[in-house]
């Protein structure tokens, strides 16, 4: 019975606080599905709690309950946390490629270069930390959402197939480039053996 009502009813009212939070987590636990609420008094706080993402449209009594408090009076600013919000899991995701990546890149430089007794200098690590590094991750951070909601769902797992196979897939890209280049560079005639009574720290590598 409950479940009938619950997957065809669209409107209730003259609901209690109590009600009002029994809705919500009915509609959570049964259907199943991901519950907004909005509520502006301190009759929605139990919901705005209950809710996956609550939203206040009153500064008074519910913002203190709900994660989220809008300016704007209306459900307006559901769309715009729904973009803000897909904005920054996509975000979150490219992150988490860009780092392994990068952390992808840095071990393959260092395997290379161990195997033929030399190491990345501190010069070239402050290169790759710094220089080339930051600016990419704050530009990377900056990137806006899209100006309206689309029907696109941005994954919520970074354990999702076509996540890992791009990060596998580029790892194994930029692996295969940095073995052909210090291939190609130890076979050009300027190319010497590093002198093992040099300090690896301080000997110039070009692998990187």
């Amino acid at each position: 019975m409950l479940y009938s009502v619950l997957s065809k009813a669209r409107i209730y009212a003259r609901m209690s606080p109590e009600d009002k939070t029994l809705l919500v987590d009915s509609l959570q636990s049964i259907l199943k599905i991901n519950c907004g609420m909005c509520g502006d008094g301190a009759n929605d706080c139990g919901a705005l709690k209950t809710a996956a993402v609550g939203i206040s449209l009153s500064e008074a009594e519910a913002s203190i309950a709900a994660p989220f408090t809008s300016k704007v009076h209306d459900i307006s600013c559901v769309v715009t946390l729904l973009i803000e919000g897909k904005a920054a899991l996509a975000t979150s995701i490219q992150s988490f490629k860009f780092i392994e990546l990068y952390s992808i890149i840095q071990m393959t430089t260092a395997i290379l270069l161990y195997s033929i007794g030399s190491n990345i200098t501190i010069l070239q690590f402050l290169w790759a930390d710094m220089i080339a590094l930051i600016p990419l991750t704050l530009l990377q951070q900056r990137t806006g959402s899209c100006p309206e909601l689309t029907k696109d769902l941005p994954t919520s797992s970074l354990f999702y197939l076509p996540v890992l196979l791009s990060v596998i897939l580029s790892s194994l890209i930029q692996a295969a480039f940095q073995v052909y280049f210090w291939v190609d560079v130890t076979r050009q005639p300027f190319y010497r053996d590093p002198d093992p009574t040099i300090d690896s720290f301080t000997e110039t590598t070009t692998s990187f």
